[in-house]
């Protein structure tokens, strides 16, 4: 991927004449566009679906707070905006992932920060969310045990590679793993906490994967064998020593509080609309 600064954004090369082509080759086009399909809608953020010569795109957009845009001033402190999303999926497709395809970004910018910014990506074909797909091969019998299985593993692997390179998600459920059936790509998505260190840091490991467990024993037909499938392709291992073993405890621990801790929330978030 090429990318080049165009007016007041940075552009995908490969998209740039479809953008002027079709009137959105500026922040304010952009940022400012009505049109398209919501999917989200917040205060601060916003995220829209959106046809373009019959390919879909996502607009992401973010109005910054006060408070964000001290933060992002901060040195120590990563801000969770569209530079940091945009570049992220950079950054992870250079490094051999398959994510979100970058388009576009732009930002506004008054008194030395981010007021307002966006990013536009082009919509992943034809896949779907592992946490999706995998219940629906329930009902396919042995063909459909054979393609968990293999999914099993093929996530697994790119948690390994994904780790062993110093990647950290923050976000590491079953839900931000994509996948197209038709060739079993994985897709991470969801990108913009994602943090890059020199080597694995085993802290950030064991909430990465305790945040898988927690997800995929709440996702139907994903077994305890299951998970004990992907441990040993992610370890490459076919028996666990006493090491693995440790950190295994661990990472069920984290699975654990997890689940304690969305138990609270939802009691929280149902008296509170009690």
């Amino acid at each position: 991927m090429r990318f080049v600064k165009h007016r007041d954004i940075i552009v995908n090369e490969e998209y740039l004449s479809l953008l002027k082509s079709e009137g959105f080759d500026s922040f304010v086009s952009l940022f400012g566009y009505s049109g398209g399909d919501a999917v989200k809608k917040k205060k601060t953020r916003s995220v829209a679906r959106i046809i373009l010569r019959g390919n879909v795109f996502y607009l992401k957009r973010h109005s910054h707070s006060l408070k964000e845009r001290l933060r992002s001033v901060c040195p120590c402190i990563l801000p969770e905006d569209a530079k940091n999303l945009f570049f992220k999926m950079i950054l992870l497709s250079e490094s051999g992932f398959l994510t979100m395809k970058p388009v576009a970004y732009g930002e506004e910018r008054t008194l030395g920060t981010t007021a307002a910014s966006f990013t536009l990506t082009e919509e992943v074909s034809n896949a779907v969310r592992a946490e999706d797909y995998i219940p629906g091969l329930a009902g396919q019998g042995i063909e459909g045990v054979k393609k968990k299985r293999e999914l099993i593993r093929s996530i697994a692997l790119v948690a390994k590679d994904f780790h062993r390179k110093g990647f950290n998600h923050q976000d590491f459920y079953l839900g931000h793993f994509f996948v197209t059936p038709s060739a079993n790509d994985i897709f991470i998505m969801d990108v913009q906490r994602v943090q890059k260190r020199n080597g694995p840091a085993e802290r950030w490991v064991i909430k990465d994967l305790g945040q898988f467990v927690f997800s995929a024993k709440n996702t139907a037909n994903f077994s305890i064998t299951d998970l004990c499938r992907f441990g040993h392709a992610y370890l490459g291992k076919n028996k666990f020593d006493k090491h693995d073993k440790s950190m295994i405890k661990k990472v069920l621990s984290k699975a654990e509080r997890i689940k304690r801790h969305d138990i609270k929330l939802f009691d929280r978030r149902r008296k509170g609309g009690s």
